[in-house]
């Protein structure tokens, strides 16, 4: 290589090392320029400009009556949500306490979930019933001590939280509450929380008019349930914001820590059928967390609403005449008499017509109330259709009558003598007939006379004669102490013998058969499993599941997606002559027997059973069963009054459950028209 050459390539590694300089100055610069000089202004247009997806709620289906009658819709209310802007503690503990500050202005409720709460503070778990393993668990859970008091949670919590000294009493507890609860549903950049929902119109003014004092907040419109009335509570159930645990539990399945879920009830059952598919929407979200622009978006959809068996019309007639006869009850023979059940029965399907609880709730005040209903003695929240179970007196004697007369110890003409006292282990034990008061007797009746005039003396003699084994045999067979195969919670019951007793450690003496075959003892029925033993009779011993569900359609297209079918739990025959028997029984005591009073010049004919059941405290326990049209059985039904002393009022209330399935009512102005006639 020559000079020249050489000088040439020298020129050409100085031009290119002064390139690469320059080059790396400029970017220098430039990146100066973003970092140092304009670096807080482009950190702040980030932060203002931050694009985010969002869900958009779907509506829940709807739940109808038979019918097609609403009972469960939906309308738009407002939420309170608060939005994570990387706020400090301070700054977001500041801004809950103006919220809270305007809802106890306005008198309206935050969620909380938070289980210390009430005055004084202890801890409440819904739905409980052990609630010193509840403790136990929340506090490992939490990583507290099992000897750690109330006070030292909530101050380890608030230090955790940055909850000052310059909040106290019960703003510094609530403060507690929601972090903890922002803190178990993951709050956090796509998290927002919801701290109310359901807010007046007052509200969102005024929490728009204290923008200025709050980090994050936002008040957002969405769907929201709606029910047409308070009736049937029990069974409907309730919707509420997911919990943290139920949110750990769901959160793989699509569901979000803001989600409305099924509570109880038929809206717990059918959660995966009502819940609608949520929509979403792509924002453009300045730093206060306020949407400036939607980018796009996804409609929600709402898939299928439920249709239940029950008829809303004989639902409120069944209601009403429930707390009617209740009052009266307790003006009359049962001043302690405050709550009680009934069911309707569909005989041929096991479809529920009816079911009722008294006293009730209304589903709309549930949460702000929980702690008044927790504690009220009357038990408004206990389903005693379902979980109520009860001595069932005389109403039992039909399935001791069915016994006997499958069994072959008597026929339905036999006679069995009525001395008023029973005499078979005298001297030691001598049970008397009810007409003995008086001094009378009831003398030889066939089975059907003594079930119309509800003679102990008799069925101490037959209950006798058919022995405990046999009558637990029927007992079974009906569904006595069984689950109905019912959707929701239910208890089982007991059926009185040997077998019960010894799970007690108790003995069972061949005397108290006598007993328990006129429906005392240890006898224990729910008003479902009552109703459903007489629907079993007028099947000629088919039982059927109880079912509240009559199918689950589409919304396009109205396609029937689930429909229940009758369902066989158990099958014994019956001798025809069996159970036109028992039925003329029940027929006598609507027509001229312990019921015809309340029965009198009722245009179709009916039969029942009333029964009068000894409780260890208060007034006696008072109960109906019955069925109609007689001729044609297409409804039985089961009613029971705590403490009702006379068993009248318990016919009443079966007397207008069948007046209104008969169509005896045929204008109810209070009862919404059906909208369409679902077959």
């Amino acid at each position: 290589m020559n000079g020249l050459e050489n000088r040439n390539l020298r020129h050409r590694y100085i031009i290119l090392g002064a390139f690469l300089l320059s080059f790396v100055i400029v970017f220098t610069v430039v990146l100066f320029n973003l970092q140092i000089v304009n670096g807080e202004n482009y950190r702040e247009n980030i932060i203002n400009q931050t694009e985010r997806a969002y869900p958009i709620k779907a509506s829940r289906g709807e739940i109808l009556d038979a019918y097609g009658r609403p009972m469960v819709t939906n309308r738009m209310g407002y939420y309170i949500r608060i939005q994570d802007v990387s706020a400090s503690d301070n700054k977001i503990n500041e801004t809950i306490a103006v919220l809270l500050g305007i809802m106890n202005e306005n008198g309206e409720e935050f969620l909380d979930e938070f289980p210390i709460k009430g005055e004084p503070l202890d801890f409440v778990f819904e739905n409980s019933e052990d609630k010193a393993k509840k403790v136990k668990e929340w506090k490992k859970e939490n990583g507290f001590k099992n000897k750690d008091g109330i006070n030292k949670i909530l101050d380890s919590l608030a230090e955790k939280y940055g909850v000052d000294e310059s909040y106290t009493g019960e703003t510094r507890r609530n403060i507690i509450a929601i972090r903890y609860s922002m803190d178990k549903k993951y709050f956090g950049v796509t998290n927002p929380y919801t701290f109310a929902s359901d807010v007046s119109d007052k509200v969102v003014a005024q929490v728009s008019e204290s923008g200025f004092l709050m980090t994050g907040v936002s008040v957002e419109v969405e769907p929201m349930r709606e029910y047409v009335s308070s009736m049937a509570v029990h069974i409907l159930g309730r919707t509420g914001i997911i919990y943290a645990e139920e949110y750990a539990e769901l959160r793989d399945k699509g569901y979000g820590m803001n989600d409305i879920i099924g509570k109880d009830g038929i809206e717990k059952e059918l959660e995966f059928y009502l819940k609608g598919r949520d929509g979403s929407m792509m924002v453009k979200q300045n730093k206060s967390g306020s949407i400036e622009r939607v980018l796009s978006e996804v409609p929600p959809q709402t898939d299928n609403y439920a249709v239940l068996t029950v008829d809303s019309k004989l639902q409120e007639i069944t209601e009403k005449a429930l707390k009617e006869n209740i009052e009266a009850a307790r003006a009359d023979s049962g001043p302690d008499a405050y709550s009680g059940a009934a069911i309707a029965v569909d005989v041929k399907t096991g479809g529920v017509l009816a079911i009722a609880s008294y006293p009730s709730y209304d589903p709309v005040s549930y949460t702000e109330n929980y702690n008044n209903l927790l504690k009220d003695p009357t038990k408004p929240l206990f389903n005693r259709a379902l979980s109520g179970v009860y001595t069932p007196g005389s109403t039992f004697k039909p399935l001791v009558a069915i016994a006997a007369l499958e069994e072959g110890i008597i026929s339905p003409t036999d006679t069995i003598e009525c001395e008023g006292v029973y005499k078979y282990y005298a001297p030691s034990y001598q049970p008397t007939c009810l007409i003995w008061k008086s001094g009378k007797t009831h003398g030889p009746l066939t089975v059907s006379e003594a079930i119309g005039v509800s003679c102990n003396c008799f069925f101490y003699d037959a209950g006798r004669r058919v022995g405990i084994k046999d009558i637990n045999k029927y007992a079974k067979a009906f569904g006595l102490g069984e689950k109905t195969g019912i959707e929701l919670y239910e208890e089982s019951g007991i059926v009185a013998g040997p077998d019960y007793r010894e799970k007690l450690d108790m003995p069972w003496y061949p005397g108290d058969v006598l007993q328990a075959a006129i429906g005392q003892s240890d006898n224990m029925f729910s008003p479902a499993q009552l109703a459903n033993y007489i629907s079993t009779l007028l099947n000629k011993g088919t039982r059927y599941s109880l079912h509240l569900i009559k199918e689950i359609r589409t919304y396009e297209g109205d396609k029937i997606v689930y429909k229940t079918q009758p369902k066989v739990l158990s099958k014994i025959k019956l001798k025809d002559s069996t159970v036109e028997a028992v039925k003329d029984g029940m027929r006598r005591v609507t027509g001229d027997g312990t019921a015809s009073a309340v029965f009198e010049n009722f245009p179709i004919e009916v039969g029942g059973k009333t029964g009068t059941a000894e409780v260890s405290q208060g007034s006696d326990n008072v109960l109906f069963v019955g069925f109609a049209p007689y001729d044609n059985p297409q409804i039985a039904v089961a009613v029971v009054i705590e403490h009702g002393a006379s068993s009248r009022y318990a016919a009443n209330i079966g007397k207008e459950m069948f007046a209104s399935y008969l169509g005896l009512y045929e204008t109810q102005d209070s009862i919404t028209q059906p909208n369409k006639l679902l077959k």
